[in-house]
């Protein structure tokens, strides 16, 4: 497959906390800044937060000008997949770390994403690929779990943009 230029990430309703785990801190900086700076480093060059309006203005300033489309919208979505290219899709706040393998993270082409979350969101998409170098962060815990690693082997533990 063909290296995607664009990706979907999915913002995690908050569950009894303020707000969105991707909005949380993981070493100082939210860990949606962190998602995308790698992804910017691995040369994504659109993205889709979904992401509801009481969190769009926080999570704005996580993503970089141009074309960052935030919105909770199917009908904003479905435009944003409206291509044969690939696109990655992060369908949960994670950390990046060069040594972790396929997980969750995966690719598939716009239009096989557009068919398969037409009637609701699923992972079962025709064409999908894995795509390795996440850390899945499931809570609190995770983030209090992981932090010490990253603080004591920044180079390994992170990958290039740590």
């Amino acid at each position: 497959m063909v290296r995607p230029y664009s990706a979907v990430l999915v913002m995690e309703e908050p569950s009894d906390s303020d707000k969105p785990l991707m909005l949380k801190d993981f070493l100082a900086e939210p860990i949606l800044a962190r998602m995308v700076r790698q992804l910017l480093a691995e040369g994504i060059q659109r993205f889709f937060l979904v992401c509801g309006p009481a969190f769009a203005q926080e999570s704005r300033a996580c993503l970089p000008g141009g074309e960052a489309i935030i919105s909770d919208q199917r009908d904003d979505l479905m435009a944003f997949l409206n291509t044969p290219d690939p696109v990655l899709v992060v369908n949960r706040s994670a950390i990046p770390a060069a040594q972790a393998g396929p997980g969750f993270v995966y690719a598939a082409p716009g239009y096989e994403l557009q068919e398969a979350w037409r009637e609701r969101m699923t992972n079962n998409v025709q064409g999908a690929e894995p795509v390795a170098g996440w850390l899945p962060v499931f809570g609190p815990e995770t983030i209090a779990e992981l932090e010490p690693l990253f603080r004591e082997n920044r180079d390994g533990m992170s990958g290039a943009n740590i």
